[in-house]
């Protein structure tokens, strides 16, 4: 706000068209379906032009219905894409262990593990490997709270590729034909509304 430049016009008139073109568009939420939860965990490494930082994008559903997700540009810049990609495992991991205290709070019984999604092989890798590697030590303490998880039984991680990648659509701009395939898998779905708003 204090500089504006074009390319933020240009960012606000995009954000406008989407709005404009997606004003019939909702969230399906269905009963139906298990209290099975999975997740999903992906990151734009160094997509900001300007900082050089990742955008973590997550989302979890239970069943078959999303009922958390984020997209946030990550507070530091990550060396590499396994880096930017293990920060987003490791936020999606702290939302898993919440929700489902929550749910179980709420009496609905989530049965570990919870299968977590990547595209990221090493970073499934470093997860999953109880040496600590020199190559990995830049990345801080915290974030291989993922480990520990995984340890426990409480998180198993899956490859997903990138094709497949649900969380794509919180990190990165797909073209339209993409947008709409994962926006279908989200269950973001064009309502018909019945005599106006």
């Amino acid at each position: 706000m204090t500089a504006p430049r074009t390319s933020h016009w240009t960012a606000v008139q995009r954000i406008l068209r989407y709005l404009r073109g997606t004003l019939d568009v909702g969230l399906l939420f269905l009963v139906r379906g298990e209290a099975v939860m999975e997740a999903y965990a992906d990151a734009d490494y160094a997509g900001c032009l300007d900082t050089r930082r990742s955008t973590s994008g997550w989302c979890v559903k239970v069943g078959n219905s999303f009922i958390s997700w984020r997209c946030k540009k990550q507070d530091r810049v990550s060396k590499s894409s396994t880096e930017a990609e293990y920060r987003s495992m490791s936020e999606v991991a702290s939302e898993i262990v919440w929700l489902k205290r929550l749910l179980a709070e709420l009496g609905v019984s989530i049965q570990p593990p919870v299968r977590l999604h990547v595209d990221n092989t090493s970073a499934i890798r470093i997860a999953t490997n109880p040496v600590l590697h020199d190559r990995t030590k830049h990345i801080e303490v915290h974030v291989h709270y993922i480990r520990q998880l995984v340890v426990e039984g409480e998180v198993e991680l899956a490859y997903i590729t990138s094709e497949n990648q649900t969380a794509d659509l919180l990190t990165k701009a797909v073209a339209s034909a993409r947008y709409w395939f994962l926006a279908h898998i989200l269950m973001l779905r064009q309502h018909q509304f019945e005599g106006g708003c």
